[in-house]
């Protein structure tokens, strides 16, 4: 699994650990979830990049469906269809 070491609340490395031995490193948050890079903070259980949240790939996928729906809704809606 992915870990990110946190020292001062910033990423200082990205390492493989085995969750057997994540205790053995107690400054490490796994990020098998999140695109986190060196250099982002950690501040209460939420990474951030130049003071923006980093989401999830969840939660970014969530989001372009919904970015995509919505912009079909919208040449939609320039082409007259009617959604009533």
């Amino acid at each position: 699994m992915n870990y990110a070491l946190i020292e001062d609340g910033v990423v200082t490395n990205i390492i493989w650990l085995s969750p057997m031995n994540a205790d053995e490193f107690p400054n490490a948050v796994n990020i098998d979830e999140y695109p986190v890079h060196i250099g982002d903070t950690y501040t209460d259980g939420v990474f951030y990049r130049d003071g923006v949240a980093v989401l999830s790939y969840t939660d970014r996928t969530a989001l372009d469906a919904q970015d995509a729906l919505l912009s079909e809704m919208d040449e939609a809606y320039r082409e007259g269809v009617n959604f009533a």
